[in-house]
Order: C-alpha cells, then sequence, then structure tokens
C-alpha cells in the first residue's frame, strides 16, 4: 500500500492530486493543509467518503508548523504500519505577477523564498527519518523557473521564477544527499494548469496535469534522480 504525503493539499493541483490519488483505496494519503480554518470543505467531504486520506496541518511558510509535523506523522503511520512512499511538495506562493528584476520588492522576495525554497528543504528534512528505501520526493516547480526559457525571452513573474530556481538548486543537493536512501529526487512542471494560481491564459486542466504527473513518477527509476520533468514526462532544460 502506497504512502504520500502532499502540501497544499486544500485546492487546485493539490487537491487534484488527493482526489485522483484516494480513488484507489490501496493509496495512503497525508494530505498537508496549511490551516484547518481555510476552505477545506470539499477535502473533508472526500476524506469522508474514501477513508484513506488522514488531513495534517502544515503551513510551509512556518518551521514551527513544518517541525510539529514529526509527531503527527509518526503517529498515523504508527497506525497504518509504512513508511512515506513519496513526499510531493506542491504548496506555493506567487503573489508579484508583475515582479521584474527590476522592482524587486525585498519583504514579497523573502516570502517567496521562505515558502517556495525553505519549505520544501524543512518538509524533507523532517520527514527524511520516515522515507522508504527507493522513495520519491516531487518538487513541483515551473517551467519560468528554467535559466534557458528565460534566456530566450520568457521570463515573467520574476520573484516566483527566482524562488523557483532556487528549489531547482535544492532539488540537486537534496537527490545527492538522499543516495544513501536509494531516493529519487526530481523537480517537475505540472504545465500552465487551470487553476486560481494559474490566472487567465492556462491552458493545462488539472485532471490531466496530475494525471501526466503521477504516470511519470510511477515509472522513475533510480538515474532519473535530480532531473527536471514536464508532466508529459518530456525533459525540462535547466
Amino acid at each position: 500500500m502506497p504512502t504520500y504525503f502532499l502540501t497544499g493539499a486544500n485546492r487546485g493541483i493539490g487537491l487534484e492530486f488527493v482526489e485522483q490519488l484516494s480513488a484507489d483505496p490501496r493509496n495512503n494519503i497525508l494530505a498537508g493543509v496549511r490551516s484547518r480554518r481555510s476552505d477545506i470543505a470539499y477535502l473533508k467531504a472526500l476524506r469522508k467518503a474514501r477513508r484513506n486520506i488522514h488531513m495534517i496541518e502544515c503551513d510551509v511558510s512556518s518551521t514551527d508548523s513544518i517541525s510539529s509535523l514529526e509527531f503527527r506523522v509518526a503517529e498515523i503511520l504508527s497506525r497504518t504500519g509504512s513508511n512515506l512512499d513519496y513526499i510531493f511538495n506542491v504548496a506555493a506562493i506567487n503573489n508579484a505577477a508583475s515582479s521584474t528584476s527590476l522592482n524587486l520588492d525585498p519583504v514579497s522576495f523573502q516570502a517567496h523564498m521562505t515558502t517556495n525554497v525553505v519549505g520544501p528543504a524543512k518538509i524533507v528534512e523532517t520527514l527524511q527519518p520516515f522515507l522508504a528505501r527507493g522513495a520519491v520526493v516531487v518538487n513541483l516547480t515551473s517551467g519560468l523557473a528554467s535559466l534557458s526559457v528565460a534566456k530566450d525571452g520568457g521570463a515573467r513573474c520574476a520573484t516566483y521564477a527566482i524562488s523557483k530556481a532556487a528549489l531547482h538548486m535544492l532539488s540537486l543537493h537534496q537527490a545527492r544527499d538522499l543516495r544513501r536512501n536509494h531516493a529519487i529526487v526530481i523537480c517537475m512542471d505540472p504545465g500552465w494548469v487551470k487553476t486560481r494560481m494559474g490566472g487567465k491564459g492556462a491552458m493545462v486542466e488539472p485532471k490531466v496535469s496530475i494525471a501526466g504527473m503521477l504516470d511519470v513518477v510511477r515509472e522513475l527509476r533510480k538515474e532519473d534522480s535530480g532531473k527536471f520533468l514536464r508532466f508529459d514526462g518530456s525533459e525540462v532544460p535547466w
């Protein structure tokens, strides 16, 4: 019975992951939400209907919230008799869509780095003791963070893109540091998905993106660790 932990489970891409994964009763899902006071009505209904979803409060912008995960995850895993087979770092912010390299706001930039880089780093650090041998860590990123794309004129959302580029370097370090666990760490571009964060102009339906990512993740091999992949399995240039 595969066990999944993911952040940002209350909406958008994260919620679609939960919906698709929980449809298989053999899967065990630990669904991280920023706050139980946020809009989690649909997630609650899904959990009641399917029974294989465990909801955990986890604010990835707060190191205190992340550090408290260890006890709660250990408690759930002790009941299910499993370890973590997959970690999906989904939660992120993009609150400065109009930012460029010439008008970066220091406060906003720090918030993006805390949530989009430090958060995934501390999630993996905290949950590392629970990883199964050969576990997979997926850090959700964006094609906007590709240096090649930016160089060719596709750069926008500078604050967000820079934070996600930093996530790429973090992922390469995680891939190296988790070799002893035989873990696989990748960056995954879900495409421009039709979510609240995706905004106007988004082209990919959530169901298509998540189904594609899950297909790719299930076929990963150890030599794929450290790669930057798109939801259709194609490799993205750094």
